[in-house]
């Protein structure tokens, strides 16, 4: 199916290309309907469109004028063109913007099903050739990437000693393995009385993809190899840019805990994840891969779990009880809303360690692993609610610069009674993909943002997130979005000195014209009129 949208500042023109027209016979279903150019141009925003049928002359932003930015910024959409009158004038320019056909609305029954018939065949041809070079794309890739895990497989197994050989394969494969970590994870399906240990369940295959493919999103900017162990395990093998450990360490730990919520979501695997201390090349990847699946030793005793590799296991605060044993256990005081025993339990961590004068880099890595805990636990906060005092970044950044063990025992404690506070004015449980969803908006309000950006965000369907969002919160994306924008520009307009169109580009809409538009739906007034009545009043 094809999707269509309507645009025609005539109500009944409309209504009347809606319901004479057997959209279905044509393989196409009327998405949406827009009233002119700009309406039209908010709607591109958030649906995925085939075809536009539009009316030539609307008030605003007319038909040629709304051709000229599809051609621009959605060249794969096809333009069907209506007017009134038999006047041929504008072909020239509509030609200029490919549109492809130029409908008289006279008859338009009989003209636009031949017009849609058009569309459809140029967009199906166009597909069918997007899909030949995809395919050969694939193919290479795959041959590729078979080449190269066959020989990372054999350098983790030792089978390849031979240093140069080593080296020069990984440049001949293009693998790049300088400052990388190893992570391995492993994927355990809960026991089903119906599933059988030998026969991985396809749910568990799909959720082994899913992961894949955040992996893949997660380090889009960074080279990453992502092997297959055995049914259940994954290791991948990630370069991080300037090989500093601690910054490294901290973006791992993050994106280690949006997996682990992921799987929480789920409630039916249990993720267990291991990371490597840095290393600068592939003649320590055996090493590597070692140090991963050793930091997952005391997942033995606990789920969805995550931990660093520390090198000095023998001199932690007592056997049997490294650092994310007591993460774990301030994690669970703070869910049970006992701030005062979480502190009481990071003390006595921390305290151990000045007694063992426990080696700094291992003591810094523990208390990143009690705030990757704390943060964790945000995660399924609302994130409209009130902020943190301070940002996961600021926190870690600070952990990584502090200079005695008292100034970390500071900062964590800090943390554990913002943590507090946040999770007690949180009442309530939202739908997982509804909370990243409107986290996604709240850090990404000032940039390009659309319904397709952010369920690719969250690794579903558009169409399903559009859905699910407005059954669990009553609201579209489209108004949380703008109400958004609009909440964050009423601030910005407070200071005198700002410009309409400077708070325009700062909470991510780049035309004033629009921004006034969509600031008056939202608030009854233009931003001029809220900027003249906010300063009145005081």
């Amino acid at each position: 199916m094809y999707n269509v949208m309507i645009v025609d500042d005539e109500p009944v023109i409309k209504k009347g290309l809606q319901c004479f027209i057997d959209w279905s016979v044509l393989h196409c279903e009327v998405l949406c309907e827009a009233s002119n150019g700009m309406e039209a141009v908010e709607m591109l925003g958030y649906y995925d469109i085939d075809i536009i049928v539009t009316d030539i002359r609307m008030p605003g932003m007319d038909g040629l004028a709304l051709s000229d930015y599809v051609h621009q910024n959605f060249p794969q959409i096809k333009v069907i063109i209506l007017t009134a009158f038999a006047d041929f004038s504008y072909a020239q320019t509509a030609i200029q913007y490919e549109v492809i056909d130029f409908v008289v609305k006279t008859n338009p029954t009989e003209q636009i099903p031949r017009a849609i018939a058009k569309a459809t065949r140029l967009l199906e041809k166009e597909r069918e050739q997007k899909q030949k070079v995809k395919q050969l794309e694939n193919q290479i890739n795959d041959n590729l990437s078979e080449i190269s895990e066959k020989f990372l497989k054999e350098a983790i197994d030792g089978l390849i000693s031979n240093e140069a050989s080593l080296i020069s394969r990984t440049g001949e494969l293009g693998l790049q393995l300088e400052n990388y970590f190893a992570v391995y994870l492993e994927v355990k399906e809960m026991f089903s009385p119906q599933a059988h240990a030998s026969a991985p369940s396809n749910d568990h295959h799909r959720f082994l993809a899913s992961i894949r493919q955040f992996l893949t999103l997660a380090f889009a900017d960074r080279p990453l190899t992502i092997l297959n162990m055995d049914k259940s395990t994954l290791l991948v093998i990630v370069s991080m840019d300037g090989g500093n450990a601690p910054v490294s360490t901290q973006s791992l730990l993050t994106i280690s805990n949006e997996i682990l919520a992921m799987a929480e979501h789920f409630r039916q695997y249990h993720v267990n994840i291991g990371i490597s201390l840095l290393h600068r090349d592939v003649l320590t990847l055996p090493r590597a891969y070692q140090e991963a699946r050793e930091a997952l030793q005391g997942s033995f005793y606990n789920d969805n779990y995550v931990a660093v590799y520390m090198p000095h296991p023998n001199q932690t605060l007592t056997p049997g009880a490294p650092p994310h044993h007591a993460a774990e256990q301030i994690a669970g005081y703070l869910q049970q809303g006992q701030s005062d025993q979480a502190i009481q339990q990071l003390n006595q961590l921390l305290e151990g360690y000045r007694s063992s004068q426990e080696p700094i880099e291992n003591v810094k890595v523990a208390c990143l692993l009690i705030g990757s805990y704390c943060f964790r636990l945000l995660s399924a906060s609302q994130p409209f609610a009130p902020e943190m005092e301070e940002s996961q970044s600021a926190v870690y950044k600070q952990i990584q610069e502090s200079k005695s063990i008292q100034l970390l025992t500071d900062i964590l404690i800090r943390l554990i009674q913002s943590c507090a506070r946040v999770m007690a004015q949180t009442d309530t449980q939202p739908n997982y993909i509804v909370i990243e969803c409107q986290k996604y908006i709240r850090e990404h309000y000032n940039q390009n943002l659309n319904l397709q950006i952010i369920a690719d965000h969250i690794h579903i369907n558009s169409s399903y997130l559009s859905r699910l969002y407005k059954k669990v919160t009553g609201e579209s994306i489209i108004d949380v979005i703008n109400k958004y924008r609009i909440e964050m520009a009423k601030k910005l307009l407070r200071n005198p000195s700002s410009k309409v169109f400077e708070v325009a580009e700062a909470v991510g809409i780049e035309t004033p014209a629009y921004f006034t538009h969509v600031f008056s739906k939202y608030t009854g007034m233009s931003p001029k009129e809220y900027k003249l009545n906010y300063s009145q009043m005081n």
